[in-house]
């Protein structure tokens, strides 16, 4: 499989038809209950799910922290606002004095753009009798949509972001394997290397962001429930600095006899490797990382790599000898049994 296959693949493990129904779920929440509470102005409710329901938990906690946030400013100006206009009269002066602190304060800080909406909906939407009851009203619904988002994004079909993490270190595994096979067949000059380890790290951003979303679906008890995956993203740093400086050495030894002669045993060796340690990750993304006919050895994983000869550089056998041991060591914690806690694994990773 070529790197743009596998980067092509999806790796957030989301259809569009997840994200559709939490928004319709979301917006006939908010209705449902804004109905049986009699909340008069319920239509803000259902115009807040839409905007803070997000694809993911991480997503819509912080929209709805920024919702929350700029809710708040904007309320605090537009009750300021509708007593002025009360006192001294003046709409429209009184709503551009109301405003331009709060453009301001959103070109500071973007995140709080909702307190101008809010602002507006409190100050320009039609009301009749006591002024300050739909504000309540308007503030309640705004409110009440932020926290039914909240729960339908921890209850309705969201992507589990454990599964999305193996899957992608497994894809990451695949991309470091294609990298490599492309520094020893010499298809690549360092430049296009340096491309694919680009690529490669898009795959890495991805999977810190899977681990931020395992810890809000985990409530915070990640490295207890998923130990593996508490210590995931920093194994696969390592693993794809350990592949750039071996490729840096291959690259430097190109031509060389000593070199050419291991060529066909490394790329070999470490595509073994390589492979097998992306079918665990996708056995662990399956949730049958317990299953004994599938799970290879440490010595399985590494039994094809071969030791360089004395004609290899001693840049070659200085970074080949790091690579090897942080295959031993991502052998070791992809395929470590359930009793071991993220202490363990972390103490494996610094040996």
């Amino acid at each position: 499989m070529n790197l743009s296959a596998i980067l092509g693949a999806r790796v957030d493990g989301e259809a569009p038809w997840r994200q559709m129904v939490r928004m319709l779920v979301s917006v006939i929440a908010c209705w449902v209950v804004g109905y049986f509470t009699e909340l008069e102005e319920s239509v803000w409710a259902l115009i807040t799910s839409l905007i803070v329901t997000q694809s993911t938990i991480s997503q819509t906690i912080t929209t709805a922290r920024d919702q929350i946030v700029g809710t708040i400013i904007g309320a605090l100006f537009g009750t300021a606002a509708v007593t002025l206009r009360l006192f001294y009269g003046h709409y429209w002066l009184v709503f551009a004095a109301s405003l331009t602190p709060i453009a301001f304060i959103a070109s500071v800080r973007p995140s709080l753009r909702f307190a101008g909406v809010t602002l507006m909906i409190i100050y320009l939407m039609p009301s009749h009798g006591n002024p300050y009851w739909p504000l309540t009203q308007r503030l309640a619904s705004i409110f009440l949509g932020v926290v039914v988002s909240i729960i339908v994004s921890y209850l309705v079909l969201h992507a589990s972001a454990r599964r999305r993490a193996f899957t992608t270190a497994s894809r990451m595994f695949r991309a470091l394997d294609a990298l490599l096979q492309a520094a020893l067949a010499h298809r690549q000059d360092w430049a296009g290397l340096e491309a694919m380890n680009d690529q490669a790290a898009k795959l890495q951003l991805v999977l810190n962001e899977c681990l931020e979303e395992a810890n809000r679906e985990n409530l915070g008890m990640l490295e207890r429930r998923h130990p593996i995956l508490s210590v995931l993203p920093a194994l696969m740093r390592r693993m794809q600095s350990d592949t750039m400086l071996v490729a840096r050495a291959i690259n430097i030894g190109k031509g060389r006899s000593g070199m050419n002669d291991m060529r066909g045993e490394l790329r070999h060796g470490l595509s073994h490797a390589y492979r097998a340690l992306a079918r665990r990750c996708e056995l662990l993304s399956a949730g049958k990382g317990g299953e004994m006919p599938e799970r290879p050895r440490r010595n399985e994983v590494l039994s094809h790599l071969p030791l360089l000869g004395p004609d290899a550089l001693p840049e070659m056998h200085f970074v080949f000898s790091f690579l090897r041991e942080d295959l031993r060591q991502a052998a070791d914690i992809l395929m470590s049994s359930s009793d071991k806690t993220a202490d363990d694994l972390r103490r494996l990773m610094q040996r």
